[in-house]
């Protein structure tokens, strides 16, 4: 009985030994056992109490940060090493808005709450968002880095579950990212990749230019599952990377924004996969279950645009179970579009209303960046094209061979430009005549044109500028 009675009294002044010499926040922060909780504040600004909950719990090695009250006003917080959880109560009972011009943004893109290395969780909450930079360039609402002050330092596990970020769209005066994965600003993006994972699960983007923005190197797996994405200028965007990608189960809009600027490509595009010559050597994407949805606000909307400039990598894609909602609209645009890519299955797939083209596979024009190289081991089968009121369901284009479409597909309208494809079933034979005319046909912009624009958009947003 006396030891019990004697390790608690240790323990009661262990803990207050704890709380007194190191938790030097204000009355707002507090130990609760393991958990360090974080009020509001009337003054309206609970960055500082944020960032210095943060601080201790790097230095004494909790795991918890528990917002309890239901708003809360932010800056730029920033977590070095941070082990643990940033979360709240709810979607609905937690709302954290971002100050509008408290984040500087004029030498890097701006950050609401950055982490650099270390394994966080960002739960249960909604996170507000219109013109947080004072000075200009961009501002990530969320960002997992490498560490910028020892760039050799690049393992982040970073994970996003049942968070809302809404921002205010074009109204806004800044350029907005929900979600970034990347090279911390001053790092080398090609040498210095960040490694690790992403996971974004059961959240909801709107009214963002930039969703979730990725570029893992090390084959690091990212996890995008189960999500609602409404209302982007882009709202998956992969360039450079060598990581494993699943996109899962989510409903994401697109070409649903008409305000943006012609020359971005933005509001156009759900799902964007570049390559540059910095990139790796390696990528994966799997694409699963997803339901894309077609807004029709430009004639020519994709849901899925993969493509390589300057230089050839292995990029293995699947495609399968996926709904493609078209438009009537959108006559020069495409289900999936994937150029100077090879190795890839679509399965499974339902495609419904109309399209420009529904899969558009084909080798790219060197003289426009693209690699241009022969395109082999692309397999279309098992899927229906039964609902699809498309010109044409399945372009081959210039340089495929050996592509086999499958059987018992609804009949799809296939044009095989070069005729060295196996088409087993087709409700009209080879086209080239057709292919040729749509040529001469100028869209709003062409996919090619689409890609070059958005990878343009996407590179001046650094660090992978550098």
């Amino acid at each position: 009985m006396k030891v019990m009675l004697l390790l608690s009294a240790f323990l009661v002044f262990t803990s207050a030994e704890v709380a007194g010499q190191n938790l030097s926040c204000s009355s707002a922060v507090t130990l609760n056992g393991g958990t360090i909780e974080v009020a509001s504040v009337s003054s309206g600004d609970d960055t500082e109490n944020l960032q210095c909950a943060l601080d201790f719990a790097v230095e004494a090695g909790f795991r918890d940060i528990f917002l309890t009250s239901s708003d809360y006003v932010i800056g730029g917080v920033s977590g070095r090493g941070f082990q643990g959880d940033v979360r709240g109560r709810s979607k609905g009972a937690t709302l954290v808005t971002v100050q509008n011009g408290s984040l500087n943004c004029s030498e890097a893109i701006g950050t609401a709450m950055e982490f650099q290395v270390g394994n966080v969780s960002v739960r249960n909450m909604t996170i507000s968002v219109d013109s947080p930079c004072a000075d200009g360039n961009a501002a990530s609402v969320i960002a997992f880095y490498t560490n910028a002050d020892n760039c050799e330092a690049r393992t982040v596990f970073g994970n996003v579950d049942r968070v809302v970020i809404n921002g205010s769209g074009t109204q806004g005066s800044d350029t907005v990212i929900g979600i970034t994965a990347d090279v911390a600003p001053g790092c080398d993006s090609s040498a210095q990749k960040v490694l690790g994972t992403l996971k974004v699960n059961r959240s909801e983007l709107s009214d963002l230019e930039f969703g979730i923005r990725t570029s893992i190197g090390g084959g690091g797996q990212v996890d995008i599952n189960y999500n609602l994405i409404t209302r982007m200028g882009l709202p998956i965007s992969i360039l450079n990377a060598n990581q494993s990608s699943t996109i899962l189960a989510n409903k994401v809009s697109f070409n649903d924004v008409d305000s943006y600027e012609a020359s971005s490509g933005l509001g156009t595009t759900a799902v964007y996969l570049g390559s540059t010559a910095a990139s790796p050597d390696a990528n994966t994407t799997t694409i699963k279950n997803n339901t894309f949805t077609d807004g029709g606000l430009s004639t020519s909307g994709v849901a899925v645009l993969a493509g390589q400039t300057d230089k050839g990598i292995n990029h293995s894609m699947v495609v399968t179970g996926n709904t493609f909602r078209g438009v009537s609209a959108n006559t020069a645009g495409a289900g999936l579009v994937a150029i100077d890519t090879n190795d890839g299955l679509i399965s499974g797939n339902r495609f419904l209303s109309a399209a420009g083209t529904w899969i558009d596979i084909s080798s790219g024009d060197a003289s426009q960046g693209f690699v241009g190289r022969d395109i082999l081991g692309w397999a279309v089968v098992a899927n229906d094209f039964s609902g699809s009121t498309a010109n044409t369901d399945i372009a081959l284009g210039e340089r495929t061979s050996g592509i086999i479409v499958g059987r018992s597909q609804g009949l799809p309208k296939v044009d095989d430009l070069t005729g060295e494809n196996d088409v087993l079933e087709s409700y009209t034979t080879s086209n080239t005549a057709l292919a040729q005319q749509r040529g001469l046909l100028r869209p709003t912009a062409e996919p090619t044109e689409l890609f070059h624009m958005q990878l343009v958009t996407l590179m001046r947003l650094g660090p992978l500028s550098d």
